[in-house]
């Protein structure tokens, strides 16, 4: 996590909010799909990944400390942000549970790390927003998928019912906060490299876009 100290600028005051929130919102998913894996080797896994999205929660929180940053006002302004796409896409299995947090977590991922970036934030950190829990799908839904056509073929219309909201709310995310992306004509940028690195990902576990 970055440690240079000084005076942090409104808008990357909104980037860190988006981060922390986001952080807190992963630990809780993953702690949700854990509670529901169907076995306990995953389940472990899975408190593993929510301990680590705290973990990145707790680092934000010390880095804002030392520049006298109100963490919880600048994260609270994006409570609920989520609420919509988890009410409009509610799993009935564990391998939609597990496709749904690798979609949503991937983009979110995705446009979190450019977001710092184009802010100059947190550059180490781009890549590990998801909490690996983007490896776990690809190390142990993947082969069951490959293995599957059917089990592919329902996955992939459900990932892109979930991405098909994602996505939304990456855009109007964008929108509504657009100091997020700097300049507005930076959105559409960001949406295109999100869409692309959401296509990478369905194929390195066997689902269409």
């Amino acid at each position: 996590m970055a440690t240079e100290n000084g005076a942090v600028e409104a808008a990357d005051i909104e980037v860190i909010g988006l981060l922390a929130f986001t952080a807190l919102a992963a630990m809780t998913r993953l702690s949700k799909d854990g509670d529901q894996a169907p076995t306990i080797e995953a389940h472990i896994e899975h408190a593993r990944m929510s301990a680590q999205a705290f973990e990145l929660f707790t680092q934000l929180e010390a880095w804002c400390a030392n520049r006298d940053i109100d963490l919880p006002a600048a994260a609270g302004q994006y409570n609920g942000l989520y609420d919509d796409l988890d009410a409009r896409t509610r799993p009935t299995t564990w391998f939609e549970r597990s496709v749904k947090t690798y979609v949503t977590m991937g983009i979110i991922s995705d446009l979190l790390g450019e977001i710092a970036s184009r802010h100059e934030l947190f550059i180490e950190e781009a890549g590990n927003w998801d909490v690996a829990q983007g490896a776990w799908v690809r190390d142990n839904i993947a082969p069951l998928i490959c293995a599957d056509e059917q089990l592919g073929a329902r996955l992939s219309l459900w990932a892109r019912r979930v991405a098909g909201e994602a996505l939304g709310l990456v855009r109007a995310t964008l929108f509504t906060h657009p100091a997020l992306g700097q300049d507005p004509d930076t959105v559409d940028a960001i949406v295109a490299f999100v869409t692309k690195r959401h296509g990478e990902r369905m194929e390195q576990i066997h689902l269409k876009a």
